[in-house]
This record gives structure tokens, C-alpha cells and sequence, in this order.
């Protein structure tokens, strides 16, 4: 799992299914970043360094993105990997890795739910990221309720993959999103 550092003022977290090979351990710092700030901003910027650098970000008249996460949820050369790609639950519960992947993820959703308290959106991308934080609720659940009740209040929006958003020219999605849930002027 690539986690990257929280931001305490991170209001929405952006969760990308896996890491692309031009992305250099950073989530859309390659080409898919560069495709998706032409397509979001109109600049020809990495979109995860939009994320992180605030003066890039203030320079291209979007301070929202300051307020925006993003992580990699897999490198995409775990074992369990094609599996949890095609929705097979069942083989899922073979894998013992798996079961560490849900461990570690349920334990970083409670980091992310003490360290970024104004947190109030999750955008998952991917069908990957959506079965493995489903199952990471669900052991959250067993393990503290109060911080599964957390995220089960919070807006979770499923999204398809980085790749096929931009394949089937949908990333306009992405865009409302980042205008609705954090505006230039919050």
C-alpha cells in the first residue's frame, strides 16, 4: 500500500485504485497527472503536485487544492491483486496478504480519523478501492464503532479507475467534484 502523509486540513480524500508505472511513487505524478490538470485545471501540471505544492496550486488560481488528499491504495503487483480486480471475494479469503492489506488499511483509516478531523468525503477510484475499504469498514466496525460510525456518516463516492475516467471522456466528474466539495474560496 503507497499511503501518502496526512494533511489536517484535508477536507476530501481522493483514493486511487494503484500505481501507475510513469508515477514515480506518487499518484498521478506522471502522465496521469499531467492528463488529468489539462483536464481539470487547464495547466500543464502534475495534478498530485497541485495537490501538495500550495504555491503551484495559489499560481494556477486553485487554493481549494490544498484541501485535497490523495493516496494509492496498491502498488498493483500484490498477489491477491487480480482477484480483488475481478470482484472474486471468495478467492479473496485465501490470500493471507489480503487479510494484512484490510489490517493496514483499517488501521490508517483510524490515523486519517485522528489526525484529519475535518475530513468529510472519500473519493474511491476503482473497483479495488472500493472492496478493500468496504472490508476496512467492516473490521473497523468490529474494532471501534466510533470511528466506523465516523465514516459511515462521511460521503464515500465510487468512481470507476483514473484510466477509464479518461478513456471514456468522464473526467468532467472529477471536476464537479473537486468545484462542489472544496471551492476556490473555502
Amino acid at each position: 500500500m503507497v499511503q501518502l502523509s496526512l494533511k489536517r486540513k484535508m477536507k476530501v480524500l481522493f483514493v486511487i485504485d494503484r500505481l501507475q508505472e510513469d508515477d514515480e511513487g506518487l499518484p498521478l505524478h506522471g502522465v496521469n497527472g499531467l492528463k488529468m490538470g489539462r483536464l481539470l485545471l487547464g495547466e500543464s501540471i502534475p495534478f498530485g503536485r497541485l495537490l501538495y505544492d500550495r504555491d503551484v496550486a495559489l499560481a494556477a488560481g486553485h487554493s481549494h487544492l490544498k484541501r485535497i488528499g490523495i493516496e494509492t491504495m496498491f502498488l498493483g503487483d500484490e498477489r491477491f491483486y487480480p482477484e480483488l480486480l475481478r470482484g472474486k471475494r471468495r478467492a479473496l479469503v485465501a490470500h493471507d496478504d489480503y487479510y494484512k492489506a484490510v489490517q493496514r488499511y483499517t488501521k490508517h483509516l483510524q490515523a486519517v480519523h485522528s489526525k484529519c478531523t475535518k475530513l468529510h468525503t472519500i473519493v474511491l477510484f476503482g473497483r479495488s478501492t472500493h472492496l478493500l475499504y468496504d472490508d476496512a469498514i467492516k473490521r473497523l466496525e468490529e474494532e471501534n464503532e466510533h470511528v466506523a460510525a465516523a465514516f459511515n456518516t462521511m460521503e464515500v463516492l465510487r468512481l470507476p479507475a483514473v484510466h477509464r475516467l479518461v478513456r471514456d471522456e468522464r473526467i468532467g466528474q472529477v471536476k464537479d467534484i473537486v468545484e462542489r466539495l472544496a471551492p476556490s474560496n473555502s
